[in-house]
Order: structure tokens, then sequence, then C-alpha cells
């Protein structure tokens, strides 16, 4: 009982086997993975989304395998990718880390981000986790649908410009900073004026 009326906290690490946000619970067992999105905004949109993405990379290796649902308690149980997070990618990672990403959006997924906490790394293996924010692809000339894609590559290109840059040939090297320039440009639409003017002079 929280007597002081306080919010509870989450840590962002596996604790007995479980990680927990605010947004969802997963529970990792030897073979499987249950993830369950607790009632949030968007939370059954974000469980559609997972769900109908880990359905269409079934025969992508290096991504998990759908092996059950409830649509009823928006509770998805996936294949456990064997490995575990890592904090650098070698140049043998990311070259296996892009064969995934290409093969991911010729399935119809893109992703809206790639932070390396989702990549899995077993020894030589490399394996992708966390769908859930996702565009998926409905229709070939979808404005959307290209947009998704340049996405992808930006975030796997700004993987590769912060791992193994000698990777990045010119034009994929000018379309990070671009991206990095275009993200920067949007924090500060969002912030009101007294923040940007600290930002700018930090």
């Amino acid at each position: 009982m929280n007597i002081n009326n306080e919010p509870k906290q989450f840590h962002k690490k596996v604790i007995n086997g479980v990680y927990e946000t605010d947004k969802m619970l997963l529970k990792i067992n030897p073979n499987s993975v249950t993830k369950l999105f607790k009632p949030k905004r968007n939370s059954h949109r974000r469980y559609d989304i997972e769900k109908e993405a880990l359905r269409r990379l079934q025969h992508v290796n290096g991504t998990p395998s759908l092996l059950a649902y409830d649509d009823n308690a928006d509770r998805i149980e996936m294949s456990r990718l064997p490995g575990s997070s890592t904090e650098k990618l070698s140049e043998q990672h990311l070259k296996q880390l892009s064969a995934i990403v290409e093969e991911m959006l010729k399935a119809g997924v893109a992703r809206h981000s790639m932070p390396i906490r989702d990549v899995v790394v077993d020894e030589d293996k490399v394996g992708l986790v966390d769908f859930e924010r996702a565009t998926l692809k409905k229709g070939r000339w979808r404005i959307d649908w290209f947009v998704a894609k340049k996405v992808s590559h930006y975030h796997l290109y700004r993987l590769m410009f912060q791992n193994q840059p000698q990777l990045l040939s010119f034009s994929q090297t000018f379309k990070v900073q671009l991206g990095n320039a275009l993200r920067v440009a949007f924090l500060l639409l969002r912030l009101k004026p007294q923040k940007i003017s600290k930002v700018l002079t930090q």
C-alpha cells in the first residue's frame, strides 16, 4: 500500500523475468515472452499494430514469432529471441540488422524508431524486437508508407552512424545529419519560447 499516495515508480530493467512500465507488462519466460498492454490511451491500437506486425513478420529471421494473442485482454505471446541488449554493435551485427530491416519492409512493416535497446545480440546473431510503434503497409502508392520507409532507413543509418560510421556512404551520412537536424527543429517547435532560449544557449 502506498501510504503517501505517490505514483508507482517503474524501473526500466528486467527483475525476476518481469519488465514493467505504466503502459505495459512484459513477462520473460525461457522460450517465450508475454506482453500485456495496460488500459491507456491508444493501448488497443498499439496492441493491434504489434499483433499484425508480428503476423506479417512470421517468416522474417531475426524477429519474434507470434504464438498466441487475446484481443479481450490486449495480450500477446511471442517467441523469445536468444541473446540480450547491447551497448555497441559490430559491423557484422549491423549488416545482419540491415538485412532484417529490408525483409521487414518487404513484409509491409516500418518502424517509427529503432533504439539500440530493441536490438538483441546473441554472439554473432542479431534480432529486432518491439513492434508496437510501426506503420503497416496498406497500399503500394500511399504517401504514409513512402515516408515510413524513409523513417525506418533513417533510424538504421543512425545506428550505423553511432556504432560503425564507416559502413555509411556519403549519401547515407547526409541523410542521418539531415534527419538529426529535422528532429532538433521538431523538438524546438514543441517547446515554449523560454525553453527554446535555454536549449540554444546550452
